[in-house]
């Protein structure tokens, strides 16, 4: 219970994280350019995660990826495409309105994920309540964009 809790913390703070990196990325790319402001973003990433391999921060084997189906590298490009997408709208629609777009797709997409227990992960029904949590995400989305 103790650890759900961390980890639903844990993720609220991040998503903070996420509004404040697509602001930083925007105004960043009004100096830079878009993709070169998505560049350095994803090169930042990158350079952190190699550090903290670096420092011994390892939970599996990286050399087993080459045995992985190439669907499963989708995540990088999808990493970017959010990336590009957060740099081109928040000038437009604002942080607000642009995280709530997000927010609203990421959990529509998890539903189904979650629904059809894709890539092996637990299977969760799509539930009335489930789906009432999307509608009040769409109406709250909506007054955001107000």
């Amino acid at each position: 219970m103790i650890i759900s809790v961390v980890a639903l913390v844990v993720s609220v703070v991040v998503g903070g994280g996420a509004a404040l990196q697509a602001a930083v990325n925007a105004t960043l790319a009004r100096r830079v350019g878009n993709l070169e402001a998505t560049f350095v973003s994803v090169t930042v990433t990158w350079l952190f995660v190699v550090a903290l391999l670096a420092v011994g921060l390892r939970s599996g084997k990286l050399v087993e990826v080459t045995a992985a189906p190439l669907y499963l590298l989708i995540g990088g490009f999808l990493g970017a495409a959010i990336l590009i997408t957060a740099i081109i709208v928040v000038p437009r629609l604002g942080v607000g309105t642009t995280i709530a777009a997000l927010v609203v797709g990421q959990l529509l997409g998890a539903l189904l994920l979650d629904h059809f227990g894709a890539f092996g992960l637990r299977h969760i029904p799509i539930s009335p309540l489930r789906v009432a949590g999307v509608v009040l995400l769409l109406l709250g989305m909506r007054l955001v964009l107000r």
